[in-house]
């Protein structure tokens, strides 16, 4: 799966200048707490999100993004979760001004898994994939026509009794 998304990184970056080319584009980049949270316990680790999008018209935009929510670790650190998701949504902007808007997103986020335990001398480490639906909602600022800051909430969905969410703060920046 590490391969899948590499390729799909790499097949981005490399489409970046046909999308700099198309008006009504945007790249988007996040940074903030990502939430594990189960039934009993919660645990914040760093998110890091990055994200394409084009404008479908004024208000509706589709958008393809990568989101890496951190790695947890067991106290003794003999265990570990790291979760990473590439997800397409649907992208709704309501502008409140000139300078403010609100955006909601729906859509499809594949979370990749991949779980690590080691004790009593041996180790054992496992992947899984769960599609799960996205929805998130975020405020955005236009500092000019083309960059925007941006807070952004997305839930990534269920898994396993742990659900998973990120709220980032970012630039947005519009070609």
């Amino acid at each position: 799966m590490q391969k899948q998304i590499l390729a799909a990184l790499l097949g981005a970056a490399l489409a970046m200048p046909l999308a700099a080319q198309a008006e009504g584009s945007y790249v988007k980049l996040g940074v903030g707490p990502s939430e594990y949270k189960s039934t009993t316990d919660s645990e914040n680790k760093t998110a890091v999100a990055l994200a394409y999008g084009f404008s479908v018209d004024k208000n509706v935009d589709v958008e393809l993004g990568y989101a890496h929510l951190g790695k947890l670790k067991s106290f003794d650190g003999s265990d570990s979760v790291q979760t990473q998701s590439i997800y397409i949504a649907g992208v709704g902007n309501l502008p409140l001004t000139d300078t403010f808007s609100v955006f909601g997103k729906v859509g499809l986020a594949v979370n990749h898994f991949d779980m690590k335990s080691s004790g009593f001398g041996s180790s054992v480490s496992d992947t899984e994939t769960k599609t799960r639906a996205l929805l998130g909602l975020g405020l955005a600022y236009n500092f000019t026509k083309e960059i925007a800051g941006t807070l952004e909430y997305q839930y990534f969905g269920k898994v396993d009794h742990v659900k998973l969410s990120a709220l980032t703060v970012g630039v947005k920046y519009g070609f």
